[in-house]
């Protein structure tokens, strides 16, 4: 028998396009809810136009490109035009229907489409709206914000690069689009446990920017009331030495000696047990401070030895370290090391995908992918059918007025 999932009978009315949004409401799929996705007719989200690889080009809109496919699982598509009078009807029905909305519009769309909190909770007290926006509700409120340029505003981009690299540089996960999703996410788990002790739903809000500098939480009192002047160190941490990626004889390997213990250790395996007691190198602010005299000395240990046969004496002592994979090899080793981070999905068109299995771990509960991602509009009878009872003609109408 399979175990219960955590958010089994929540049911979430999914507004969201693009990254951020709909990497929210996939996190709420995946752990139990019930997500119904609303796209614009014919034309759907718009990351089913995003695609790296050449399989899935051909197959766009009604498939999606490999960027929605990795990130919509768990969803049911309707494909509604919200800026119609069916369209907007059939939405607060499903805001009766949902526990959850969602949604990541510039400020004023939702409201201009007649679909504002207030219109929400007229009809539905408990619903609880969730807000994503790039700047939040400050003076940046109307202006526009995808992911790379929350990366810059928020700095990112200037600690990213080689070590004195002028040049900035977005790191290759897009860390404001995901870090707001989850934030999202965990803001709107905390509503649904304040709306289990009070009755009522509540609207909450996270913006991209919010999230990227909460993710940077550990440079704040070194910059603002340190003075720290941080810039690009390569793979290097500005308050762990050592704490980076060293070349060896044929690629690289990443050290992490987070303790003076550890660093010690490390130091022996390596060959250099001298520098584990140097006093320039004794703590961690010893080191920090004599980072240029210590990393050389490690670069030029490591130089002498096989990624593999680093791997096999550091692993053998308990040092944290790892190899600097590509992308193939890093999703080859999840493979190995975490079996249920990689799933296999069937999709009707587009065959067999490999999805980024449910992070979270439960004692008698379980997250699943239970549902390919969805072709566009390919729930929507269903849904107006099962979900608000409409019959055919209804449903027909709603075809000649373009509102689906």
């Amino acid at each position: 028998m399979s175990a219960r999932a955590p958010l089994g009978g929540i049911r979430v009315l999914d507004f969201t396009h693009g990254v951020a949004g709909p990497y929210c409401s996939a996190v709420l799929g995946d752990l139990g809810a019930d997500v119904v996705k609303i796209e614009k007719p014919e034309r759907g989200d718009p990351t089913r136009y995003m695609n790296v690889s050449d399989r899935f080009h051909t197959r766009i809109p009604e498939v999606g490109g490999d960027y929605f496919l990795a990130i919509n699982r768990n969803k049911r598509s309707v494909a509604l035009d919200i800026k119609t009078d069916a369209g907007r009807e059939a939405a607060l029905g499903l805001a009766g229907w949902a526990d959850i909305a969602v949604q990541n519009f510039r400020p004023g769309v939702l409201e201009r489409a007649g679909l504002g909190y207030a219109a929400l909770r007229a009809a539905n007290p408990r619903i609880i709206l969730a807000n994503l926006s790039a700047y939040g509700e400050g003076p940046f409120a109307d202006k526009p914000g995808m992911d790379v340029a929350v990366q810059a505003r928020s700095g990112v981009m200037r600690l990213t690069g080689a070590a004195d690299s002028t040049e900035p540089v977005k790191p290759g996960a897009s860390l404001a689009d995901f870090g707001g999703g989850i934030y999202l996410a965990t803001a709107v788990l905390a509503a649904l446990v304040d709306r289990g002790r009070t009755g009522e739903g509540q609207e909450v809000s996270v913006s991209l920017l919010d999230a990227t500098m909460a993710l940077l939480s550990n440079f704040s009192v070194a910059v603002m009331d340190g003075g720290a002047d941080l810039r690009p160190m390569g793979s290097g941490h500005p308050q762990l030495v050592p704490y980076q990626a060293f070349p060896s004889a044929d690629g690289h390997v990443v050290i992490s000696a987070g303790t003076n213990k550890i660093y010690r250790t490390f130091c022996a395996a390596i060959g250099l047990p001298e520098i584990g007691d140097d006093p320039r190198f004794r703590t961690n602010q010893d080191r920090v401070r004599h980072r240029d005299q210590l990393v050389p000395l490690i670069a030029a240990a490591m130089r002498r030895r096989s990624t593999a046969d680093w791997l096999g004496v550091l692993e053998a002592a308990d040092v944290p370290c790892a190899p600097v994979n590509d992308m193939r090899q890093a999703f080859d080793d999840l493979a190995r090391i975490s079996p249920a981070m990689v799933v296999p999905t069937q999709h009707p068109e587009a065959g067999t995908l490999h999805l980024c299995g449910v992070p979270f771990r439960f004692g008698a509960m379980a997250g699943s992918i239970r549902r390919p991602p969805p072709m566009l509009g390919e729930h929507t009878e269903e849904v107006l059918a099962g979900t608000l009872g409409y019959g055919p003609e209804r449903i027909a109408e709603m075809r000649r007025c373009k509102a689906i």
